[in-house]
């Protein structure tokens, strides 16, 4: 059986007509009901079809599926999974770590040497696009989860 899958906002309308030949369906289902009140196999085998018939329906329902519209909402540090906080806390605790270490060898407080850093940074780099930083952040992400115990120890 085909699967059919739909965004929420792009599932498709209703064909003209259909809520018409449904309403004309039930109609006739529930005379046929009321004809043959107290009738056993009557009944029985309008309630086999009827059955057949909703099966049939859930089957060709359960081949569909629908995914939700995403709309992009506010994210914060807490929403990142445990493999993004790690490089970022690696990042930190090496430019942290990097940063002591100039500034030792420069006989200069931390705060001047990092400033300089950023003064530098401004100078000598162009803005950086969204686009660079989007792919900066996919490779990443992909070799911190092909990986992560080699990408960590490199960072």
């Amino acid at each position: 059986m085909k699967t059919f899958t739909y965004r929420q906002s792009e599932l498709p309308p209703m064909p003209p007509g259909l809520e018409v030949a449904v309403a004309e369906l039930d109609t006739q289902i529930a005379g046929l009901i009321c004809e043959n009140i107290g009738n056993y196999r009557a009944l029985s085998a309008i309630s086999e079809i009827l059955t057949d018939c909703l099966d049939t329906c859930d089957l060709n329902l359960n081949s569909i599926q629908i995914v939700a519209d995403i709309t992009k909402k506010e994210c914060s540090l807490k929403d990142l999974s445990i493999n993004e906080k790690q490089i970022i806390y690696s990042c930190l605790l090496t430019n942290s770590f990097l940063l002591d270490l100039v500034a030792q060898l420069t006989n200069r407080s931390v705060e001047d040497q990092a400033q300089e850093i950023a003064d530098r940074i401004q100078v000598s780099t162009k803005p950086v696009t969204t686009a660079e930083v989007e792919n900066s952040i996919n490779e990443l992400s992909e070799a911190s989860q092909s990986d992560a115990d080699y990408f960590f120890t490199r960072i």
